[in-house]
């Protein structure tokens, strides 16, 4: 099975340091250069570009999505709709992933991990779903790190998707059209209005009733939350999401938990050697000539 891995490199310096973690870490896990894909917006001018070059891996120009941030990883469903692959895993630039993906993926099911948090909370989620004209009301599941709050079962972290490659355009249009609406409606998200790519993607899912199994934590595992995430729950994580935890000199800061800092550990020493340039020498480096 052949997975493609895409991430995005938007206009602010963080997503360059982001993305030499994710690029340096899938290359050290085995994973060809070929099967990695940067997704650059005009915003990072030609340094997002530049980057890619320097890790040898495939630069693709990203159009801007609905709300000009978050929604922007919309546009990778679109971007990579005729390329060669099996399952893309549509990925959110802030992770280290240490082993080849091919382990979960699925040709048959999109795969991806329930929410941590109740982000939306539930009224949000149902004033969405009457805007958005979806009848029945979806199954209820509890939150990753809150036992006692529910949320739907398709409210996932965006951080990584897997989608089978049949699966694509279609989710990619309906995601992107839901998305349209929730922006021009914002109101209604209250103060989540920055989960609105999580939310329609979820209502896209629902909406074409795609086949559908969740990732265990492991695979998509929020280091800032990891005193949250109930002990003896999981295994060594495989894939770290550091919601950009990065120290000065690159790596990945620890999170205060043994057996996720020895994962984030793996992932440091797959930096190495000595990094040579610290954020702020990386964004001057690499400063982005588009628009703010």
């Amino acid at each position: 099975m052949r997975l493609r891995y895409s991430f995005v490199i938007d206009g602010h310096p963080r997503f360059l340091a982001q993305g030499r973690i994710f690029v340096r870490t899938l290359l050290a896990a085995g994973v060809p250069p070929g099967d990695i894909v940067a997704q650059v917006t005009e915003r990072s001018g030609q340094a997002g570009k530049r980057l890619a070059a320097r890790l040898r891996v495939r630069a693709l120009d990203l159009p801007l999505g609905p709300d000009r941030a978050y929604c922007n990883k919309i546009n990778q469903l679109f971007t990579l709709a005729d390329d060669d692959f099996d399952v893309l895993v549509c990925c959110d630039t802030d992770l280290a992933i240490l082993r080849p993906l091919d382990e979960v993926a699925r040709s048959d099911a999109v795969r991806a991990r329930r929410v941590d948090l109740e982000n939306p909370p539930l009224s949000v989620l149902e004033e969405a779903r009457a805007l958005l004209g979806l009848p029945e009301r979806p199954a209820l599941i509890a939150t990753g790190c809150e036992p006692h709050a529910m949320t739907y079962a398709l409210n996932c972290n965006g951080g990584m998707l897997l989608i089978p490659r049949q699966f694509v355009r279609p989710l990619g249009e309906r995601w992107l059209g839901y998305a349209e609406t929730l922006v021009a409606n914002r109101q209604i998200m209250q103060r989540w209005v920055n989960h609105i790519d999580q939310v329609s993607w979820a209502f896209a899912m629902l909406r074409l009733r795609l086949p559908f199994e969740e990732l265990p934590v492991e695979y998509n595992f929020p280091i800032r939350l990891a005193g949250k995430v109930p002990e003896q729950s999981y295994g060594p994580p495989v894939v770290l999401h550091h919601h950009n935890a990065i120290g000065r000199t690159g790596r990945i800061r620890k999170s205060g938990v043994a057996l996720v800092d020895r994962s984030i550990s793996e992932a440091n020493r797959r930096l190495r050697p000595r990094l040579g340039w610290n954020f702020r020498r990386l964004a001057a480096r690499f400063r982005p000539t588009g628009p703010p």
